[in-house]
């Protein structure tokens, strides 16, 4: 189990990264979507990458694949602390995670065109990144507060304050994403882009937290 939660953790920061990416530079060369840097430009939306056939025989599969991952990646880390202190708290986080896996699920099932599939799609990847985001926030606050043995406080450290950042962040950008508040081109893209970007180097820190290294 101790191997799996820095694998698991591995895997859930690459292969969605990969999976986006992929998708994008597929969809480029089929034509469904024109060629842009989309974190700066956001000349189209992630789900529009993956949505269109025949990317989507590519997209789906591996983004069920990361939500397994995921689903992982919330079980091997409350297994390895349920011992600790602050059962609740523990059980709390787990419990978001795994809510967070069920709408990601939700989100790529209903990846596809029609009234129906946009709002199922929005209302599955906005639960999704609020109780990711929530899990995560409450997760470094263990961390940080437990300083359990096989962490590397550092990492700890940095986890703790990225995780108060990206729910700030999130605040802050909750509005202008939900809203046309902002009149800037693309706005809504750019920052989809960018906050998933960020809500998969949250996974990489993770990784670097365990350290199994340290005696006990």
């Amino acid at each position: 189990m101790k191997i799996n939660i820095k694998l698991v953790s591995l895997l859930v920061f690459i292969t969605p990264i990969l999976t986006v990416f992929i998708s994008f530079f597929l969809s480029v060369h089929f034509n469904l979507v024109e060629f842009c840097f989309p974190n700066l430009d956001g000349c189209t939306s992630i789900s529009r990458v993956g949505r269109y056939p025949p990317v989507n025989f590519f997209f789906k599969p591996f983004m069920f694949l990361s939500g397994i991952f995921i689903f992982m990646y919330w079980k091997y880390n409350y297994l390895l602390i349920l011992k600790k202190n602050n059962i609740f708290l523990v059980n709390l986080i787990f419990f978001l995670g795994i809510c967070s896996v069920i709408f990601f699920f939700l989100y790529i099932f209903f990846l596809g065109e029609g009234v129906h599939y946009r709002f199922f799609r929005k209302i599955g990847i906005f639960i999704y990144i609020f109780f990711t985001v929530l899990a995560e926030l409450l997760l470094s606050i263990l961390f940080y507060k437990k300083r359990f043995i096989y962490l590397n406080l550092n990492f700890v450290n940095l986890k703790f304050f990225f995780n108060i950042f990206l729910a700030s962040f999130g605040i802050i950008l909750f509005p202008i994403v939900t809203n046309n508040i902002i009149d800037y081109p693309n706005i809504k893209n750019i920052i989809s882009w960018n906050f998933f970007l960020l809500i998969q180097i949250n996974y990489l820190i993770t990784y670097f937290c365990w350290n199994f290294n340290k005696k006990n």
